[in-house]
């Protein structure tokens, strides 16, 4: 089974830009075959596009709440294991689409447009 990223407070399950075997892109689920250590997890997390730096004339009070909500988001994300099943048909309900967003609720896979 493998391992995906899943959000605790809304249920999304991370999902980014990729390659496959023969090096085409596609957006799909971020998974793994083994249970990922922090740097794996940081590293797909950054990838995902969903965290940017902010700008440096950002002023410096609101950069800090700012830098101190990411580093807060960034937690949220924690490891789960979903069946080969749900992997594919994440990806299918995706359709290669980076506007759509994974959501698991109450055992269903939901595909819902991004904010």
């Amino acid at each position: 089974m493998p391992y995906a990223l899943r959000h605790i407070g809304t249920g999304e399950l991370l999902a980014g830009k990729q390659a496959n075997a023969y090096q085409l892109a596609y957006y799909g689920l971020l998974l793994w075959d083994d249970e990922p250590d922090e740097e794996q997890r940081f590293d797909v997390l950054m990838k995902s596009e969903r965290f940017r730096a902010l700008a440096p004339e950002t002023i410096i009070k609101e950069r800090h709440a700012a830098e101190w909500e990411q580093v807060q988001e960034l937690s949220r994300w924690k490891i789960t294991l979903i069946t080969e099943q749900e992997a594919k048909l994440g990806n299918v309900k995706l359709r290669n689409d980076p506007s759509l967003r994974i959501f698991m609720r109450g055992g269903q896979l939901l595909a819902e447009p991004a904010e």
